[in-house]
């Protein structure tokens, strides 16, 4: 349906490989927020299926509401490269857990976290970078499903 000849090949897309690569990267942005429950000492299997199910569905409607307009736009004007698809959906996991944390910003910890305030912060840090480049690792795999070398 769409065309792109970027890298020296031809590329191009439909609905149902843009179908795929929604479901691809709602059920790996759920895997994202099981990893997460994890991490915050969540043991409990029927919590970690419930988590992975309601991640995998707002993970999904993240995509779909906010991710796929921009990169409906970022199609229409030509940048169809897969490291474009990385950075929308790295930014968009990014701007999720920032907006996520309490006060909606990174920069405020807890109160128990005043005396170590820059371990907090850096903790806080690498979360962020692990979770935006894993974002735009799952981009790149949508992209990667969306867009098929033409025969």
């Amino acid at each position: 349906m769409q065309h792109d000849s970027g890298a020296g090949r031809h590329l191009e897309t439909n609905g149902g490989q843009i179908a795929r690569a929604l479901a691809t990267g709602s059920g790996l942005g759920g895997l994202l927020i099981l990893m997460l429950l994890i991490a915050a000492g969540q043991r409990a299997p029927l919590a970690l299926l419930t988590g992975w199910a309601i991640g995998t569905l707002f993970a999904g409607l993240a995509l779909a509401a906010v991710g796929g307009p921009i990169w409906l736009l970022l199609h229409a004007i030509g940048l169809r490269k897969g490291r474009y698809a990385a950075a929308v959906t790295g930014l968009l996991g990014l701007g999720l857990f920032v907006g996520a944390q309490s006060g909606g910003s990174m920069f405020s910890l807890a109160p128990i976290d005043t005396r170590s305030w820059l371990l907090g912060l850096a903790f806080k840090l690498a979360q962020a970078a692990a979770i935006t480049l894993f974002a735009g690792g799952i981009g790149l795999a949508m992209w990667r499903i969306a867009y098929r070398p033409s025969s």
